[in-house]
């Protein structure tokens, strides 16, 4: 039982053996800066790639949502027994997450033309 707990915490001392120890940078006193630099969440890319990616993430999680709409309103209608305006209702929100999703394509076709317009003008 001792033996493994011994061993347990011998693994950072061994690891920090193999490693060599702490590692320093030589520094000298009031040296100046060459360079700082410092990288964004995107990593320098250009306008119209960050946008294609942020519509690609719009239109992933608009479809999700869009899909469980449709199915949403299936269940509403599969479990209307009969009842005419829970049927409405259900068939409402059916219409109602197609119409979404037909408007999240447009939306990704009016960002793919606002990234060939700015591809274009060298932007």
């Amino acid at each position: 039982m001792y033996s493994i707990i011994a061993a347990i915490l011998s693994i950072p001392t061994s690891f920090a053996a193999i490693s060599g120890g702490v590692d320093t940078i030589p520094t000298t006193q009031n040296a100046p800066v060459s360079s700082v630099s410092f990288e964004g969440p995107f990593k320098n890319e250009n306008v119209e790639t960050v946008l294609k990616r942020l519509a690609g993430y719009a239109v992933t999680i608009g479809a999700s949502v869009a899909t469980l709409m449709i199915l949403y309103g299936a269940f509403q209608i599969l479990t209307s027994r009969g009842n005419i305006e829970q049927v409405k209702t259900g068939r409402k929100t059916i219409i109602y997450a197609l119409g979404g999703l037909v408007v999240i394509i447009l939306a990704q076709g009016l960002v793919d033309l606002f990234a060939s317009i700015t591809h274009s003008l060298g932007i």
